[in-house]
């Protein structure tokens, strides 16, 4: 019985009091610990558009006429830079430890001021993101008062709130117990959330680590930039890592601008933009224009325009993202599937999260619809890399078929080019061997002809010029002119006889029949006797030949007779190319185990072109005899035979208009070889 009157007045009081509470604030009752209460349409509120208003100011008269009853259970007044007031009276009914829960981790500041009946000041409590985690009476993510008061009193409370983020949330009041086992169920809820963005991280770090492709590495910073902002919004970041640093929680819309950034980079890197078309991916390069000034916004302090800039952008984004991802499927693209269905789990959650914000439509308890779609997206766009993987994989392997093949079909080609390529080499070789053989038959009946030229050219010249000296040409009544014939008929004789000897020796040289006599001999002694040789040529030419040498054995291992000729050569060439009245030097010199001769001269020098040339056959120089001396070319090219047979080497030196120097070198010999020689 008493249990029915107790149930009859409360009935009789709400039918009395039903007037007064549309015409008055209603009172929370905290009469009940079993449940969680939602207080939205207990309170009333007022807008401080200047920031500036003082709790003393707030419970004058003139303002408390513009507070404004509330009319939803979620507190929602969007993105917003004012800051709001919230006014509620508590009535305690029934004892227990009750709590006032303003479900929202990062609102940057919050004060609640206590009144009591007497509109007396009580308490004041202040907290929020701008102040440490420890400035909390409960330390957990959402927000706890006590509401610690005698029963059957009333308090007044005035919340006032301020946040450069989405400003809504629950407020509600109950037991410490109902708020731990919400708690419980909101981290249960959470745990899995982020524990699936943390393995979705940790495995696609893993195949960025395999793979070194960027586009893992994109994809990463974009799942790690979505989990920053979500674990901002629960506050779990600011609880954990960085509980004494509150600053860092004033630039947490970074994030959004660093979640475009990242998802327009992972884009164009997945769906290929930039090479499949400059028009759709010059369009997405505004997301990440859009991105960074949203960093910058935030960072310089515009907190409300970066946070809108965002929410637009990331709207827009994904919507035009889902417009290429269709492009790309009717293409045929084949992880474009996935793609689109990622995108179009991302654009319902940010539409939902977006409405959220701007109070359109109600507030989700443990999960936001971000969430939801973010988790989603990152799920499906890993099975769209996992399927781009498996496409590329196909493609390799049909490449690497298509290469096997082409490399099978290569070898067919190469085996029958061979069989071709050696059939051409045999003959080719056969006519090669005739080709060769007939040179080795042309080579000696060339080796006969000169043998037999040169024996019936030399016998007649042998005869002309012993004729000639036969002549008595003093018992002869002959004229000058006549005189002078037979002078010029032994001295072309005699060339011609040179001449034939030169060709013999080449042809003797050619054909590795010279046989060497070396013998240690002093090549000083040798130079003395040339130069005896020339001098009535210089004489004739007033040409003066001096010889140098320097102190010391000049022996060398050589063949004399092929020496002296070399040194007659190149005392020749020197007296030739002289100008009359000139000099010439002859310097002997031993260093270094090697014996040096230079022969030098101050003719008209050889320039660097006939350098070249200058130890060839038959070779016709630009420098010419001083007085038309006979030259027919072979000299110099004996020489260098004839030296590097004994052994040794020969160079020039030569400036022109001031001379030129011949260096012949050979290993020197000492005393004690010469003496047993």
């Amino acid at each position: 019985m008493t249990i029915y009157f107790k149930y009859y007045l409360r009935f009789l009081s709400i039918i009395l009091l039903f007037p007064l509470n549309v015409f008055s604030q209603t009172t929370v009752l905290l009469d009940d610990s079993a449940e969680l209460h939602d207080i939205g349409k207990q309170t009333y509120y007022l807008e401080d558009a200047s920031l500036g208003l003082s709790i003393e100011e707030i419970i004058n008269d003139d303002l408390q006429t513009k507070f404004k009853a509330y009319s939803q259970e979620t507190i929602n007044f969007s993105s917003t830079a004012s800051a709001y007031w919230l006014k509620f009276k508590v009535t305690k009914a029934k004892p227990g430890n009750f709590y006032l829960n303003v479900g929202s981790a990062y609102i940057d500041s919050i004060s609640l001021y206590e009144f009591d009946e007497e509109n007396k000041l009580i308490s004041t409590r202040h907290t929020g993101d701008d102040l440490p985690f420890n400035s909390r009476e409960i330390e957990v993510g959402n927000y706890l008062f006590a509401l610690d008061f005698d029963i059957n009193s009333t308090r007044t409370f005035y919340l006032r709130v301020k946040s450069d983020q989405p400003l809504f949330f629950l407020l509600r009041v109950g037991t410490l117990p109902n708020f731990l086992a919400y708690e419980h169920d909101l981290d249960f809820l959470q745990g899995i959330y982020f524990g699936f963005m943390l393995m979705i991280f940790l495995y696609n770090l893993f195949l960025y680590f395999s793979t070194r492709e960027r586009i893992y590495l994109y994809y990463i910073a974009y799942v790690f930039s979505i989990t920053w902002f979500m674990a901002s919004v629960f506050g779990y970041f600011f609880e954990y890592f960085w509980p004494n640093t509150p600053i860092i929680n004033q630039i947490v819309v970074v994030s959004s601008g660093l979640t475009m950034i990242t998802a327009t980079l992972f884009t164009q890197k997945f769906l290929n933009t930039k090479e499949s078309g400059s028009i759709m991916h010059k369009g997405s390069m505004v997301f990440l224009v859009i991105g960074i000034l949203v960093c910058v916004l935030v960072l310089l302090g515009f907190k409300i325009e970066g946070l809108k800039l965002a929410q637009g952008g990331l709207l827009i984004m994904a919507v035009y993202f889902l417009i290429l991802g269709i492009r790309f499927k009717l293409k045929g693209y084949r992880p474009a599937k996935y793609y689109l269905f990622a995108w179009g789990a991302l654009i319902i959650g940010i539409f939902f999260a977006i409405l959220e914000s701007l109070n359109i439509t109600f507030v989700m308890t443990y999960l936001n619809a971000m969430q939801i779609g973010s988790a989603l997206e990152v799920l499906l766009l890993s099975f769209a890399l996992g399927d781009r993987i498996n496409m590329y994989k196909k493609q390799k392997e049909d490449a690497q078929l298509e290469v096997l093949l082409a490399a099978k079909e290569n070898e067919r080609l190469v085996q029958e080019q061979n069989v071709i390529l050696e059939k051409k080499v045999t003959e080719r070789t056969a006519e090669v061997a005739i080709r060769n053989e007939e040179l080795v038959n042309l080579n000696k009946e060339k080796d006969m002809l000169v043998n037999v030229v040169a024996h019936d050219l030399r016998t007649p010249l042998s005869h002309i010029r012993l004729l000639i000296q036969l002549i008595d040409v003093t018992s002869l009544e002959l004229t000058k002119d006549q005189l002078s014939y037979l002078t010029e008929i032994d001295n072309s004789a005699d060339r011609l006889s040179q001449m034939i000897g030169r060709i013999l020796n080449i042809h003797a040289l050619e054909t590795n029949r010279v046989k060497l006599k070396n013998q240690v001999i002093d090549l000083l002694e040798l130079v003395n006797y040339v130069v005896r040789c020339f001098r009535l040529t210089s004489e004739d030419k007033e040409i003066e030949i001096t010889t140098v040498s320097e102190p010391g054995n000049h022996l060398v291992e050589v063949d004399k007779n092929y020496t002296i000729q070399v040194l007659e050569n190149l005392v020749s060439n020197a007296l030739k190319f002289s100008e009359r009245g000139s000099k010439v030097f002859l310097n002997v010199k031993s260093e270094n185990r090697k014996t040096y001769v230079t022969v030098q001269d101050q003719g008209p020098g050889i320039s660097e072109e006939d350098q070249k040339k200058l130890f060839g056959r038959f070779q016709r120089l630009s420098a010419q005899p001083t007085e038309g001396e006979a030259s027919i070319g072979l000299g110099l090219s004996i020489v260098k035979k004839y030296i590097e047979a004994m052994k040794g080497e020969i160079y020039c030196e030569s400036e022109l208009g001031i001379g030129t120097k011949f260096i012949i070198s050979f290993d020197s010999k000492d005393h004690l070889e010469k003496v047993k020689s």
